[in-house]
């Protein structure tokens, strides 16, 4: 089976932690079949880029094309956006017919995130006839996300309707967001694979750090997060207890760190800054539990990894958040809620021995693995060409 991934998000140069979850999805489907994964930056015609540089990873049954190309604004934007989209689409072609001479044409094209990889699914299907299934990661189509589907131009909303409508299957890692494909493009069926988890990485420690109770927090921390809404409610805790502390990892800005010293908490929470998967997942085996209070999400990777670390977790119950929080790993509140989230932080303190945390790992595990996860996807490449060949 030749498989081709088109990428709208994926790690580059400039964010290399950009579209993380779909370089682990495409690491988990390539432990079943061949996976060659084109990715055009998208750094958006605001951002000058001096040269044009291809970067070409080979990992076993996965090859990462990945490509920047040069780009110099004109100062007017209009022209600039003009200018860029034609640029991104021209060069995604000119890869794609590349990589189809030399290594032939693709049984199946998998398209991760619709705009903009989508467009250039729906140029091969034009003219060689392949068919593509679409995965969709993000949150935008959920209620109160800042770059709202709704909120878009009407050229982006009718492109994302078409590229969806000419898939042969369409995937979502949430049932909840799923539902909402489904009804808002009148999709017959939307399939649900998760996110994935390297539990080679993450996995459960028995002799975890028990000196100290440590919430830990993993984010980028910004309005989606609400991580200032976590800092406000561990003000709150430590008016009642000081046996514990607060783990920020990722890039903390000057002001969540104004705000840790206004609300006096210099002592009770350590910054990371950002860190490697493998990093993460070292800081995660010596934590308590996880909190996250986020506004909105899809299914973020962090509360699997966490889970999969034997970590109980506390988090919002937005998304699909509660397809995988329930009473026996964790707490689940009201997004905004501080009291809620400082209620359910008390009793993660008080009971938190009712928690089975070899347990909670190996569920996690057989849900999450890349095993699990990749064989998944093999099973609706091998539904698509199914449908293809009765069609």
């Amino acid at each position: 089976m030749n498989i081709l991934w088109l990428a709208s998000w994926y790690p580059n140069e400039i964010s290399p932690l950009d579209g993380d979850f779909i370089q682990r999805h495409a690491r988990a489907v390539s432990i079943y079949t061949p996976v060659t994964v084109i990715y055009v930056s998208q750094y958006g015609e605001r951002v000058e880029v001096e040269e044009s540089n291809i970067q070409i990873n080979n990992d076993k049954n996965l090859k990462e094309i990945i490509v920047q190309f040069r780009y110099k604004r004109t100062g007017i934007p209009l022209v600039d956006k003009i200018r860029y989209n034609l640029r991104y689409y021209a060069v995604y072609k000119k890869l794609v017919k590349q990589h189809f001479n030399e290594n032939g044409i693709p049984d199946l094209v998998h398209v991760h995130v619709p705009m903009k990889a989508g467009v250039i699914a729906k140029w091969i299907k034009r003219k060689w006839k392949v068919p593509n299934i679409v995965s969709e990661h993000s949150a935008t189509y959920v209620k109160g996300a800042r770059d709202a589907f709704d909120n878009r131009n009407f050229y982006f909303r009718n492109a994302v309707k078409n590229i969806f409508r000419d898939a042969l299957l369409v995937s979502s890692v949430s049932v909840h967001d799923g539902n909402i494909l489904k009804k808002k493009f009148h999709l017959k069926l939307v399939e649900v694979i998760r996110n994935v988890v390297d539990t080679n990485y993450f996995f459960f420690r028995p002799d975890y750090d028990k000196t100290r109770f440590r919430f830990t927090h993993i984010s980028v921390m910004h309005y989606q997060k609400n991580t200032d809404g976590i800092l406000r409610a561990c003000m709150a805790l430590k008016k009642i207890r000081t046996d514990w502390e607060l783990e920020l990892i990722g890039p903390a800005n000057a002001r969540i760190k104004q705000l840790i010293d206004e609300l006096d908490l210099n002592n009770e929470v350590l910054i990371t800054g950002q860190i490697s998967n493998p990093e993460v997942a070292a800081h995660l085996k010596k934590a308590s539990a996880l909190v996250m209070f986020s506004r909105y999400e899809n299914f973020p990777c962090t509360i699997i990894e966490a889970l999969c670390c034997g970590l109980p977790v506390i988090a919002t119950k937005v998304g699909g958040i509660d397809e995988a929080i329930n009473a026996s790993n964790g707490y689940l509140v009201q997004s905004e809620d501080e009291q809620a989230l400082l209620t359910a932080m008390l009793g993660m303190l008080k009971n938190y021995e009712s928690f089975n945390r070899a347990k909670i790992a190996d569920e996690a595990k057989k849900i999450y693995s890349y095993e699990r996860i990749g064989g998944q996807f093999w099973n609706i490449y091998q539904q698509a060409l199914s449908v293809k060949e009765h069609e």
